[in-house]
C-alpha cells in the first residue's frame, strides 16, 4: 500500500513538474520582441507556420484549432504586429484580432514644413497615400494646422485618420491660444503670419521680434518682402532636390504668384507652412513696444533688427563682408 502512495505520489509529483514546465515555457516566459507581418490574403495555416517560424508560439496546429472554433478570415488583418517570442496560441490571436498589437511606427513632423513634405514622409514610410493627404488637406484649407508633433501611426492607416491625428492636436495645442489673447486678426491671419515667422526663426526668444516686424509692415501698409513666402511659391525645386529654395534670385523675386510678398501687398492668401505654438503664440503676443521695420540674418542664425531702411541696409551690407 505504502508502495502505491509512493508511486502514485511519484508520478503526480512529475505531473506537476510538467505541467509547472508547460506554463512557464508557453505562458511566463519573456520572449524577445519581434514585429510579425500578414500578408493580404494569407490563410490562418499560413499564418500558423509562419508565426511558429518565428518562434512566437510553440504549435501551429492548436493556433489552427482555436482559429477554426474562434475566428473567420477577417480577423486576419493584414499589417505588422508587435509580439514576443514564446506566446501563448490564444493570446496571439487576441491580439490579431483586436488590434491592440498593431506595430506603430514612429514619425515626427517638423515645425514650418509644408503639407508636400509631411505627405512625402508618410509615403515613405507607407503609412497612407500621399496624394490622398494632400487631397484632404486642400480640400479642407488646413495648411498651418497639421500641427509639427510626434505621431504613432500604423501602415496603410487612412489618409483622413492621419490628417484628423494632425489637427486634433492643433485643436489641443494651438487653439486655445485664441481665446486666451484675444487678437482683431482671424485665426487664418494669424496663422499665416505664423508660418512666415516659423520660416524666418531659429531661436524662440526672437520669435516675437519678428511677428512684431510683420504686424507693424502689415499696419502701415508695406509690402512683407517675406523670403519664405518667395520659396513657397517657387515649389519643390530640382536643382537642389528640396522645398525652401535657398539663395532666391532676383528673377524669383519677381515671380507672379499670388505667395509672392515682394510683388503683392498684405497677406499671401494661406498659411505657407505649418507653425509651432511658439510662433502662433509670437504672433498672438508680439514684442511690445517694438517698432522695427527691418531684419536681416546676422551669420550666426539670429537676427538685426532695424527702424529704418538706411540703417537697414548699413547693417545688410556688414553681413555681406562678414562672410
Amino acid at each position: 500500500m505504502n508502495k502505491r502512495v509512493c508511486i502514485f505520489s511519484a508520478v503526480f509529483v512529475l505531473a506537476l513538474v510538467g505541467l509547472g514546465l508547460f506554463i512557464k515555457l508557453h505562458y511566463l516566459q519573456d520572449g524577445t520582441p519581434l514585429v510579425f507581418e500578414i500578408q493580404p490574403g494569407q490563410t490562418a495555416g499560413q499564418v500558423a507556420r509562419n508565426l511558429k517560424e518565428k518562434g512566437i508560439i510553440k504549435s501551429a496546429t492548436w493556433f489552427k484549432l482555436m482559429f477554426k472554433l474562434s475566428s473567420s478570415t477577417k480577423d486576419l488583418k493584414a499589417g505588422k504586429y508587435d509580439l514576443r517570442t514564446n506566446m501563448p496560441g490564444e493570446s496571439v490571436l487576441n491580439c490579431i484580432k483586436s488590434g491592440q498589437c498593431m506595430h506603430l511606427t514612429k514619425l515626427t513632423t517638423l515645425e514650418g514644413w509644408r503639407s508636400e513634405e509631411i505627405a512625402e514622409m508618410l509615403g515613405e514610410h507607407n503609412i497612407t497615400r500621399p496624394q490622398a493627404f494632400l487631397d484632404i488637406v486642400r480640400k479642407r484649407d488646413l495648411e498651418g494646422k497639421l500641427f509639427p508633433s510626434t505621431y504613432y501611426f500604423a501602415e496603410n492607416t487612412p489618409a483622413w485618420a492621419v490628417v484628423d491625428a494632425m489637427v486634433a492636436q492643433y485643436n489641443r495645442r494651438v487653439k486655445p491660444l485664441f481665446k486666451k489673447h484675444p487678437t482683431t486678426w482671424s485665426e487664418k491671419e494669424v496663422l499665416t503670419v505664423a508660418s512666415i515667422v516659423e520660416r524666418e526663426a531659429i531661436y524662440h526668444d526672437e520669435r516675437p521680434k519678428i511677428a512684431a516686424v510683420y504686424l507693424n509692415r502689415l499696419k502701415i501698409g508695406k509690402r512683407l518682402e517675406a523670403d519664405p513666402t518667395v520659396q513657397y511659391a517657387l515649389g519643390f525645386n530640382l536643382r537642389e532636390n528640396r522645398y525652401w529654395k535657398k539663395g532666391l534670385t532676383y528673377r524669383d523675386l519677381r515671380d507672379p504668384s499670388p505667395y509672392n510678398t515682394y510683388r503683392h501687398n498684405g497677406l499671401p492668401p494661406a498659411p505657407i507652412a505649418n507653425p509651432s505654438y511658439e510662433s502662433v503664440l509670437a504672433v498672438l503676443q508680439p514684442q511690445p513696444d517694438f517698432d522695427a521695420l527691418y531684419f536681416v540674418a546676422d551669420n550666426t542664425g539670429r537676427h538685426d533688427f532695424s527702424r529704418t531702411y538706411n540703417e537697414h541696409l548699413l547693417k545688410k551690407n556688414k553681413y555681406k563682408l562678414q562672410k
